[in-house]
């Protein structure tokens, strides 16, 4: 496989035809060193004049799995051959960055747009759904003459209008919330015989979460080879996000190696992906589409196995274990992370830096390459729609494409990105980021602690401090991190709002997962189910009087009669809410209601008028909503407009 290397010779043609690109892409500097912000420009001579037939257009997605996490990467004991072939027979971007988590990632994979800019910057608290105000990915391809399908984790929203059905996707198969068992999934879902959302309908499938999708896939996949019109296939995996469980006969050969369990569970998941991803690219060959297929393999952020292991999953082997897998293997085991800095959530380069491989056969792409030009996740949108050769208007994308790089190996202009890792309410400025210059990141890792410089061309770990030896060079990344950020929040940060007493949705279910809570560790995302670490005992389930009651910010679609049904639990539970009376605050308007005996639930009948509404909910043993404070909080509530 050749490797193409790119220099930093291109500031003219940077300054000229890249803007905001990336998760945001600066270009040029002004006389004083301050990067200048400029608007994308597209590259004519990579537009299809005549496009004979539209491709299909797969992308498979992983979550949580890093750039060290395969067998290509420098590691030897995790078993990826059917994924390492096709990254063999497709063209690379080894430079390629994302979000450091699943959220902002998704959104701006699909809006074009970095993830602040497009309304996403958590997993939680209601900001991780994408705004309806987008035009995303799948309503431009089904404009222009696609069928569409989403298949496995969405993560933008679970309620309308957030849903993939919402958003231009016409087929889903999805659970819900960010991993299969959060709150907003059905009840009791442990990744095993399942029940999950068929175009909005709950159904439930027997086997193994990731091979259920996989399954769909396949089956669009053959009735899809059927029509006369291209598709769009986004499969997007909840392997191998925690909790980490696979069937038993993928774990055991780690375990034989002498990994331990979570590790071994890990290592697991992702060798069922790759089997997976051979009956896939099977039913493709079957069904005469491999060569009309854009095939796109990415993943949504760094590793999870990394992030728990203070960066590298080496620390969680003896050295005796070490041994062993380098005798069998006859590799040194030097890295199991790509040789990057920590993982999921951290802006240093383990948490955002991931594979990303795309061919298409028929497409006339160059021969499988790789290339280093600094790359990210906005870029795919103009680049599918390049290859496409749809012409979209008014698409405000901060992203280029990478066209002209695939097909004819055009060098792509310098950028400067920027990455950041909110996580919290309200987006704020010194919560972490990093900015990427070609090999040059500066980084503020930590909230409290201060800013750093590496220089990746000879520190691949990102090791070595050197901002005192180019304070130049320091100064020019801190204004560009300036101007992005106004760039990134100048229009606000809108709160988005789940529409009840639609057409689309009624009754709507609203869970805790999407409060506005005031920190992360007040949102129940994991009730807990199955049995290891991240099952009974390590959820919310248990701890129900450890979270505040946090408010749901809604939005009423019509004025009418609603009843808003309050519970404990969520309803396949048959939880007993045991406490005396229900509470439920509308726009700060306090209603009570008495609990009878054994009840597991309560339902409020209230006349609700169209806007904005925000609705907090609890249970207690007083008469008055005086109890807020120490309330016990609904877990989950129902929404129902009355006809």
């Amino acid at each position: 496989m050749k490797l193409i290397s790119r220099s930093n010779t291109l500031k003219t043609l940077s300054a000229a035809i890249i803007g905001i690109a990336g998760l945001f892409s600066i270009a040029g500097c002004d006389k004083n060193g301050a990067a200048q912000v400029n608007e994308p420009a597209s590259d004519q001579s990579s537009k299809q004049t005549t496009v004979i037939k539209q491709p299909n257009i797969i992308i498979v997605m992983t979550d949580d799995q890093g750039y060290g996490d395969f067998g290509m990467n420098n590691n030897p004991i995790v078993q990826t051959p059917v994924i390492e072939q096709l990254a063999n027979e497709s063209q690379r971007f080894t430079n390629f960055h994302v979000d450091p988590t699943c959220s902002p990632t998704r959104a701006a994979l699909m809006s074009g747009q970095y993830s602040l800019r497009a309304g996403v910057w958590h997993t939680v608290m209601g900001r991780h759904m994408l705004s309806d105000q987008h035009h995303i990915l799948p309503e431009i391809l089904k404009d222009n003459g696609y069928n569409t399908a989403m298949i496995g984790k969405w993560h933008l929203g679970d309620n309308y209008p957030f849903r993939p059905q919402d958003q231009g996707f016409e087929h889903v198969l999805s659970h819900g919330g960010g991993g299969v068992g959060q709150a907003p999934d059905y009840w009791e879902n442990d990744q095993f015989d399942d029940t999950y959302y068929l175009n909005g309908k709950e159904k439930q499938y027997n086997g193994f979460a990731t091979d259920v999708w996989f399954d769909e896939a396949i089956d669009y996949i053959k009735i899809q080879a059927k029509t006369d019109k291209p598709f769009f296939l986004y499969l997007s995996t909840n392997a191998p996000h925690t909790p980490w469980r696979a069937p038993e006969k993928y774990i055991e050969p780690y375990k034989a190696l002498g990994l331990g369990d979570d590790l071994a569970k890990f290592y697991g998941m992702i060798t069922n992906i790759d089997d997976n991803m051979a009956r896939l690219r099977t039913a493709m060959r079957n069904n005469h589409i491999e060569d009309d297929t854009i095939f796109i393999f990415m993943t949504d952020n760094g590793s999870s196995m990394a992030a728990k292991s203070n960066g590298e999953p080496l620390t969680r082997l003896t050295d005796e274990v070490k041994l062993a897998i380098e005798t069998k293997t006859g590799k040194k085991l030097n890295t199991l992370n790509g040789y990057m800095r920590a993982g999921k959530s951290s802006t240093y380069e383990g948490g955002h830096r991931v594979p990303f491989f795309i061919s298409w056969p028929n497409g006339n792409l160059g021969q499988p390459t790789e290339f280093n030009d600094l790359t990210a996740h906005v870029d795919v949108l103009p680049t599918l729609l390049d290859l496409a050769g749809i012409e979209a208007k008014n698409i405000d994308t901060d992203g280029i494409s990478l066209a002209p790089t695939l097909k004819n190996g055009t060098v792509l202009p310098d950028r400067t990105m920027v990455v950041t890792n909110q996580r919290v309410l309200d987006p704020d400025p010194q919560r972490p980021y990093a900015v990427m210059q070609g090999n040059w990141r500066y980084v503020h890792a930590e909230e409290k602690g201060g800013v750093e410089l590496f220089d990746l061309t000879n520190d691949p770990g990102q090791k070595n401090d050197i901002s005192e030896q180019h304070p130049q060079r320091v100064s020019t990344m801190a204004n560009a991190y300036d101007k992005w950020w106004v760039h990134a929040t100048g229009k606000g940060t809108a709160t988005t709002r789940p529409i009840i007493g639609s057409a689309h949705e009624n009754p709507s279910r609203l869970t805790g997962m999407d409060w506005l809570s005031p920190n992360t560790g007040q949102v129940p995302w994991w009730p807990g189910f199955g049995d290891d670490k991240w099952g009974k005992g390590h959820g919310w389930v248990g701890n129900e009087d450890k979270f505040m009651v946090s408010p749901w910010a809604l939005k009423v679609a019509e004025t009418g009669h609603y009843t808003m049904t309050l519970y404990l639990h969520d309803i396949p539970a048959n939880k007993v809410i045991g406490k005396s009376f229900a509470h439920l605050q509308l726009n700060g308007e306090v209603t009570t209601l008495p609990i009878t005996g054994g009840a597991t639930s309560v339902t409020f009948e209230t006349p609700l008028s169209a806007g904005d509404l925000d609705v907090r909910a609890w249970f207690d043993d007083q008469t008055d909503g005086n109890g807020l404070d120490k309330g016990l909080p609904a877990f989950y509530m129902y929404v129902e407009k009355q006809n």
